[in-house]
């Protein structure tokens, strides 16, 4: 009894301050218990199977998406949930008084990265800890805006809203868009069954990306007609179209041996002449962001720093704006 009152009031506790960081002292606490705990026989048993499971998962990530196993990736998951839950018990039988501490760290930890993609940060992730992924409330007589993409989307999501802050309502699908082929399953229920005014739209990073050695994850003839049938599909909304050029990938478009993307400029040569024919608008972020990638980019990686979600948000919001004046 006396031990379920404690859980419950430590819980309490955790709902109280869950959203703010660890502090020094805090982190230097579970620091200590967490070194002691690791030192013990159980622990250094789990730690075996869990380092065999990391290191097999870690050489399977370095194969192409099309080449990996992905009965790596659950085995991984398990020796992972195993390696925590053990390592929880060895805590609290050297610490019983620190529960309080690990469930703050388990809630600051769903708001964190756990599903995060390659080079994603909290700033352009679909994390729950994401200010851009938090549903917007419509303030009446304004036009309803929906933003569809992927990570960069996400990243130029909340600066977008503050430019066009009572001029716009500025939604977002609810989560990382991918490519076409996801799209083309989720649109239905991104669309929903609210008006839209304006849908701002790209795709193209994702399905530039090498799956194997020869083979992207849509060819360019695939990805132009998935872009058919998603334009088809939103333009019955009968909201005004705008579709973003993919963003820059640097390095010549190889991040690493199986991080690597086809011709970005002559995939977005295809879809803008594909949008023009259909009379989409265009809003160029591959030209804006461009001759500043070197200083906004991250280093060897599709994303940007704020300073280029910020040209980014620049660009988008001149678009809508433009769209809006049109209405």
């Amino acid at each position: 009894m006396k031990h379920a009152l404690a859980l419950i009031l430590a819980l309490l506790a955790v709902q109280a301050f869950a959203a703010d960081p660890l502090t020094d002292a805090e982190k230097k606490r579970l620091t200590d218990v967490e070194t002691a705990a690791k030192r013990t026989p159980p622990m250094r048993e789990a730690a075996k199977t869990y380092s065999t499971a990391r290191k097999a998962y870690t050489d399977d990530r370095r194969k192409f998406p099309a080449d990996r196993d992905k009965n790596a990736s659950k085995t991984y998951k398990a020796a992972t949930g195993a390696y925590e839950a053990a390592l929880k018990k060895a805590l609290l039988v050297i610490d019983p008084a620190i529960e309080p501490l690990l469930a703050k760290q388990a809630e600051l930890k769903k708001l964190g990265l756990d599903k995060a993609n390659e080079g994603e940060s909290v700033a352009d992730s679909d994390s729950k800890g994401n200010d851009a992924m938090k549903p917007v409330q419509d303030v009446p007589g304004l036009p309803r805006v929906l933003l569809i993409g992927d990570s960069v989307s996400i990243g130029y999501t909340v600066p977008v809203r503050e430019k066009l802050k009572g001029k716009a309502n500025i939604h977002r699908i609810p989560q990382n868009g991918g490519a076409t082929d996801v799209g083309l399953e989720k649109m239905t229920a991104w669309l929903g069954d609210g008006k839209w005014d304006i849908i701002h739209f790209n795709f193209g990073l994702h399905d530039a990306k090498f799956a194997s050695e020869t083979t992207q994850r849509a060819s360019r003839e695939q990805y132009i007609e998935n872009l058919r049938k998603l334009v088809t599909q939103m333009k019955a909304t009968g909201a005004r179209l705008i579709f973003a050029t993919t963003t820059p990938v640097p390095m010549g478009g190889v991040l690493s041996p199986t991080r690597k993307f086809d011709s970005i400029e002559e995939r977005n040569k295809l879809a803008v002449q594909f949008m023009k024919e259909n009379g989409v608008a265009i809003d160029d972020l591959y030209a804006a962001v461009l001759p500043v990638q070197e200083k906004v980019g991250r280093a060897n990686d599709v994303h940007f720093a704020p300073e280029g979600y910020a040209v980014l948000a620049t660009a988008v919001a001149a678009s809508i704006e433009a769209q809006m004046e049109k209405r």
